[in-house]
């Protein structure tokens, strides 16, 4: 958008945040109640969204209204509400965040503040760091099935550097159930199962659910979910090729508490993905290479927590964890290139350590929070352009707290990078193709002053920066196709990011009657990302390269307003990421974001075991500049409604219809081809859950 644009959406957008309308994420219920059974009967709610304890910035569990940052939390109970298909389907009111299906592959690509791709955005699941990549659509992907999942965090931005190097754009942290989410109070086991029909691709869903006390300090669960469906149709009725798919998938976690203050969790997670995926997402030519795709994604993790009552000092995590992700691809079509196979494999080993201490000195409650990470990427192709071969990521942070007489915030915090590539370069005619090393290091501050200078209104301003490392993509990608190929980069620098951000926090109970609740978080951000990486066509060739500093602005605002009989919820963000120096100065990032507005109307009955609502989300106009000139996203509404029926202890019935007029449209996100005669979105969709609980 031009300045005077963003000006104008800007001010609406503070106007919203301040004036009657109350935005962000939906109602919730108390934390330590919530026995995530879905089936179990509704209580009234005590807490908002925004109260719920989840992970912080400071990487202590904090209440997302206390957060001097931008956090946001999908529950268990969104998640239950929304029924989701796909990852991208979970991040709809989330504000700063979009998140699009890569093309025709089941994998997801996530973008915040427009920025994404290749560990731009640090993904986990269970502690554990995803990372994917194949060439074609599909760069900085992973795969995730929505119904293994207890919640979702959100931290924006690179206030997040404590979870790890290379996240300038921030962190997703996707988080599985444990046995004492799922077990109710008295409960020694417990068995659910879920049944999900939807009439757009006739899709069906069955998740089987189990849980087992040995005792009070042992119990397990496990999950099954097998899902299948043909192709959907758009809004105008097209058949989207190839969006068919089979999955199975499941989960098991054991916790285990040898002794008072000591806890260890294992858990494994495994996903079988069977589709089929082509060339190049959309497109209509005969001619289009199409896959036959097998796709197997295993994450195993091993945790550890010491943390004593009698001893201020220890508050120590342990998290160990191998992810990797496996798909092999026969070539169907053309007939030409039928029994043509190519895999990729890329796997993922790590582990973060960390203590917190603390105690109160100089009038302050101080928190000294210390600690080291590695991760060791590696990735495997005998596909062409694929850039093959190792990285080293590790570092380290220290961070202090102090907090004053609960009107004074203060954090301060170093992190140390470092990172080490080893692949190998092309081969010339002169020149054959050689081992390559690469290697730098950085040091980011961060600190961040909040003040409360009365009940209920909290304001906050960070400084941060961020360290991302090239990518192998980035560096050793060679070969293939586009023009004479692609050339590797052996002197790309890693991109550095600085952001300043200002916020207000709101906290307000018995606003308009007795009981009632508002909450909302208002974020400003600016953010330079200096010699920014791009893929440049250019001389015959197409490479890496740093091509300037990338400028980010905007505001995200998120908040809701909870009267007991029902809730009005929404979350916005309005961003500008532009090139701001450099020979594409002026130009908007292939990865521009795009204003997003979701609004969601929720009511009670039936002594709150009935919720029943509509969504509303609008996605904002873009223009995508592509190599062959530009294209104009037109903006698009949408509206869902849900109704989600606690029939009684062990019964529970969801029923939604998205997209109920039915809108025909194209995610931009998506890498859909720009030549397709059909839209990529997903038309009018009837869903209808029953989900059975047993347990003693």
């Amino acid at each position: 958008m031009n300045d005077a644009k963003f000006l104008k959406s800007t001010a609406l957008a503070a106007v919203m945040a301040c004036g009657a309308v109350p935005i962000a994420i939906a109602q919730g219920v108390d934390v330590e109640a919530e026995a995530e059974a879905v089936v179990q009967a509704s209580a009234p709610t005590a807490t908002t969204l925004l109260d719920r304890l989840t992970i912080s910035a400071t990487m202590a569990s904090q209440a997302v209204i206390d957060a001097l940052s931008g956090t946001s939390l999908v529950s268990s109970e969104e998640l239950a509400r929304m029924q989701a298909v796909t990852a991208a389907d979970l991040f709809r009111q989330v504000p700063g965040v979009s998140a699009a299906m890569s093309g025709d592959d089941p994998s997801t690509a996530i973008n915040i503040r427009g920025l994404q791709q290749y560990g731009r955005v640090a993904v986990t699941l269970d502690g554990a760091r995803q990372d994917y990549w194949r060439v074609g659509h599909g760069s900085g992907s992973f795969f995730i099935e929505p119904e293994l999942l207890k919640q979702v965090t959100v931290i924006r931005g690179p206030v997040s550097n404590a979870y790890g190097t290379g996240a300038i754009g921030g962190v997703v942290a996707f988080e599985t159930k444990s046995a004492s989410d799922f077990l109710r109070a008295g409960e020694t086991w417990a068995l659910s199962e879920k049944l999900r029909y939807e009439t757009n691709g006739k899709g069906w869903l069955s998740s089987t659910t189990g849980a087992y006390r040995l005792n009070e300090d042992a119990d397990i669960i496990g999950n099954l979910v097998w899902r299948s469906s043909d192709e959907y149709e758009d809004g105008n009725g097209d058949l989207v090729r190839w969006t068919g798919e089979d999955v199975l998938s499941g989960f098991g976690k054991a916790t285990f508490r040898p002794a008072d203050g000591h806890e260890v969790k294992l858990g494994a997670v495994v996903q079988d993905y069977d589709d089929v995926i082509s060339g190049s997402s959309g497109s209509a030519s005969s001619t289009l290479s199409r896959y036959e795709t097998k796709t197997r994604v295993e994450n195993y993790t091993a945790g550890y927590t010491f943390n004593p009552q009698d001893n201020a000092y220890v508050d120590f995590a342990a998290n160990a964890y191998h992810s990797a992700t496996r798909s092999d691809q026969s070539q169907v079509w053309p007939q030409s290139a039928i029994g043509n196979s190519r895999y990729y494999d890329v796997a993922t080993t790590g582990f973060d350590l960390r203590n917190a201490s603390r105690f109160e000195a100089a009038g302050l409650e101080q928190t000294l929070t210390y600690g080291v990470d590695y991760a060791y990427l590696s990735g495997e192709s005998d596909a062409d352009h694929f850039g093959k071969g190792e990285q080293q990521a590790y570092g380290g942070f220290v961070q202090w707290e102090g907090k004053h007489a609960r009107w004074l915030d203060l954090t301060a915090a170093l992190r140390y990078d470092g990172y080490r590539l080893d692949g190998t370069s092309k081969a010339t005619l002169t020149e054959p193709s050689q081992d390559v090393s690469l290697s730098g290091e950085r040091f980011s501050p961060r600190v961040t002053v909040g003040v409360t200078p009365f009940e209920g209104l909290q304001v906050y301003g960070t400084y941060a920066e961020g360290y991302r490392t090239p990518h192998l993509q980035d560096v050793f990608r060679q070969n293939g196709s586009h023009n004479s190929g692609y050339e590797p980069n052996l002197l790309l620098k890693p991109e550095v990011a600085s952001t300043w951000e200002a916020g207000v926090n709101l906290r307000y109970d018995d606003v308009l009657s007795a009981g009632d609740m508002f909450r909302a978080k208002v974020n400003l951000l600016h953010t330079d990302v200096e010699d920014y990486i791009a893929t440049v066509a250019s001389g015959g060739v197409t490479r890496s390269l740093n091509v300037g500093t990338a400028r980010l602005r905007g505001i995200e605002l998120e908040g809701v307003y909870d009267y007991g009989r029902g809730y009005l919820s929404a979350g916005a963000s309005f961003i500008d990421a532009v090139m701001k120096d450099g020979v594409y100065a002026g130009d908007k990032l292939s990865n521009t974001p795009l204003d997003n507005v979701g609004v969601t109307i929720g009511f009670r009955a039936l002594e709150d075991r009935l919720t029943w609502g509509l969504q509303y989300q609008s996605i904002g106009e873009v223009t995508r500049v592509l190599s062959t000139g530009s294209r104009v996203y037109p903006r698009v509404d949408l509206v869902n409604v849900f109704a989600n029926w606690d029939i009684n202890d062990n019964y529970r019935l969801d029923a939604s219809v998205e997209n109920v007029f039915d809108k025909a449209y194209t995610d931009p996100q998506t890498g859909w081809a720009t030549t397709s005669d059909i839209e990529q979105g997903k038309g009018r969709t009837f869903k209808l859950a029953l989900t059975g609980r047993l347990g003693g």
